[in-house]
Order: C-alpha cells, then sequence, then structure tokens
C-alpha cells in the first residue's frame, strides 16, 4: 500500500543518515557527549509533538466523520422527498419535481463530486440544486392532503439545504498550512533527536539497537504524517468518503 511505502521511504532515509553520521564520527575515536539532557530534550519535545499529533489527528477524523454522515443525511433526506412526490395530485408536477430530483443526485456524483476532489466549488450542481427548490416551492397545493405533504416538504427542503451547507463546508475544509508546516517540522526535530541519541555508542551492538529504533520511529512518523495528509481530502487517496447512499437512491429513482 502507498502509506506503508512512504513510511517505509521515511524509516530507510533515516537509517540511511544515521549510518551516514556514524561512519563520520566514527573517525573522530574521542567523540563523546552525555545524552542525559538530549533524553530530557527528547522527553518533553515528545510530549508536545505527542498532543500536537493527536489534536490534528482528532480535527482531521472529526472532519472526515462530518462529510460522510453529511451524505448519509443529505441522500436519506432526498429520498424523503422523492416518496411524498407520489402523494401529490399534481402528477405534471410532481413527475418534475422527481425528474429534478434526479438530475441533481446525478450531478453530485458527477460533476461535484471531482470538483470537491479538487477543492473546488460545483456550480453546475449549485445550479441544479436551486432549480430542485424552485420546482418545490413552487408546487400546486389542490387539496388538504397537498397542503400536508407541501408542508413537509418545505420542512425537508430547509433541512437538505442545512445539511447540505454542512457538507460542502467539511469537504472543502482542509489542514491550514502553517499546522502541516508545524508538525513536519516537529517529526523531523523528533527524528533527529533520536537519532543523536543513538550516535554515541559506536560498537555494533549499539548501532544495530540504534538502527532498530531509528527505523521504528522513522517508519511510524511516516505513516502517522501519510494518514493524517491522506484523510485531509476525504475523496482522495486510502480512506475515501463513500457515495454509495447518492448511488442507491439514484438507482431508486431510475
Amino acid at each position: 500500500m502507498r502509506l506503508f511505502g512512504q513510511a517505509a521511504g521515511v524509516a530507510v532515509g533515516s537509517v540511511l543518515v544515521f549510518w551516514v553520521l556514524q561512519a563520520i564520527l566514527s573517525r573522530w575515536l574521542n567523540f563523546q557527549f552525555t545524552t542525559e539532557p538530549l533524553s530530557t530534550f527528547l522527553e518533553i519535545y515528545g510530549t508536545l509533538y505527542g498532543i500536537t499529533f493527536a489534536f490534528t489527528l482528532y480535527v482531521v477524523w472529526s472532519q472526515f466523520n462530518s462529510v460522510q454522515n453529511g451524505v448519509k443525511q443529505e441522500a436519506d433526506v432526498l429520498e424523503d422527498i422523492y416518496r411524498m412526490t407520489f402523494l401529490l395530485s399534481d402528477r405534471i408536477s410532481a413527475q418534475s419535481l422527481a425528474q429534478n430530483l434526479r438530475e441533481y443526485v446525478e450531478a453530485v456524483l458527477g460533476s461535484e463530486w471531482l470538483n470537491l476532489s479538487q477543492g473546488k466549488d460545483c456550480p453546475f450542481t449549485h445550479d441544479k440544486f436551486v432549480t430542485l427548490c424552485q420546482s418545490l416551492r413552487t408546487v400546486p397545493v389542490v387539496d388538504a392532503r397537498d397542503q400536508t405533504v407541501f408542508g413537509q416538504m418545505l420542512e425537508a427542503v430547509n433541512r437538505l439545504t442545512r445539511i447540505r451547507e454542512e457538507r460542502l463546508t467539511s469537504s472543502l475544509t482542509r489542514i491550514p498550512n502553517t499546522l502541516w508546516d508545524l508538525l513536519v517540522f516537529m517529526s523531523v526535530a523528533l527524528l533527529f533527536g533520536f537519532i543523536l541519541l543513538a550516535l554515541p555508542d559506536s560498537s555494533n551492538p549499539g548501532v544495530f539497537v540504534g538502527t532498530l529504533i531509528i527505523a521504528l520511529v522513522g517508519g511510524s512518523i511516516g505513516l502517522l504524517l501519510g494518514i493524517v495528509k491522506d484523510m485531509d481530502n476525504p475523496f482522495v487517496g486510502i480512506w475515501n468518503v463513500s457515495a454509495q447512499p447518492f448511488r442507491v437512491l439514484s438507482d431508486k429513482m431510475h
């Protein structure tokens, strides 16, 4: 998988840096330094890194779930409206409304899904949504049953508007560049600290243990960064928001 390949690349690169520094410093036979200040630094810095990373991962995960829940809720409301069209007395208006529902769902699955993956709005789908809302609000009310259905439809379209706006906002939200740069910088600093911690022991067992630790730390950091970056865009990568609720709805309406 791509994420594990990236993690392996970070691990291999970290080990190579460690070996190069070990080879250079091994020429200084008297090269020694106390590791206590470095250990204290790594302990404090690692705690700050963990807090920062946990906060970022929580925000990204919440955003991802918000988009997925929004897709499911929007599809449910659209299906409710579609079912209500069968209760209207004016069949011409009902069929027109059902057609607008189908066109909107197709637009979401087509152009909007692609545009959101690129971090852009979709004017075409927005126009389809406006057309849907206008056709719903102009449904003729013939009798008392139509009046009841029309009231429920208005309530549904208000919920639909709110859910759609929340879904689009969550879909277009990305990690700020400053926060991402901070994560990368802290990751490099933490990894380099572990490399320095393993340098003084130039014996074969020490180099072996240092290599193992640095590979594990580097791979873990690379994998965590890859997960955050992958989930930051819920439409591209390994973890994707599923459009299945819209596909199921589209099948029901055809």
